[in-house]
């Protein structure tokens, strides 16, 4: 393999991911402003939709994981901390593993967001914290 090839896909490898969920080009990608009007409200019928916000880079990934933390350490309600617990649970842990595993950072991020979620009193939660858990260290 030519050498200018393999640098540059080692520095794309290091910044963006090879796993994107939407581009933001597309139609139906959600843009972090109103991702962050969603994590404001904390509303239940729409925290499922942040699943369409990008993450074509480390950096995308880790505002997700960031933003979510911030908006939970404001949220006393469990009905809208049970579906963060979802959405890292269908969405966040089985697409950027990976990613988390081998990044100290992203994945130091991930164990403090399911630490606060695991102290919260609502048996479902636990159920999908533990299973993030068993996800994360297999």
């Amino acid at each position: 393999m030519d050498q200018n090839l393999l640098q540059m896909d080692q520095v794309r490898s290091e910044d963006e991911l090879a796993v994107v969920n939407i581009s933001s080009t597309e139609i139906g990608a959600l843009s972090k402003e109103t991702a962050e009007q969603i994590l404001q409200r904390k509303d239940t019928d729409h925290i499922h939709q942040l699943m369409y916000v990008p993450i074509e880079k480390k950096e995308d990934l880790n505002w997700l994981i960031q933003s979510v933390g911030q908006a939970l350490d404001d949220e006393a309600e469990d009905d809208a901390a049970l579906e963060f617990a979802d959405l890292f649970y269908f969405f966040v842990i089985p697409f950027y593993k990976e990613y988390i595993v081998r990044d100290h950072h992203l994945y130091e991020c991930v164990e403090d967001l399911l630490v606060r979620l695991a102290s919260r009193t609502h048996s479902d939660i636990h159920t999908l914290v533990d299973a993030m858990r068993d996800d994360l260290t297999e």
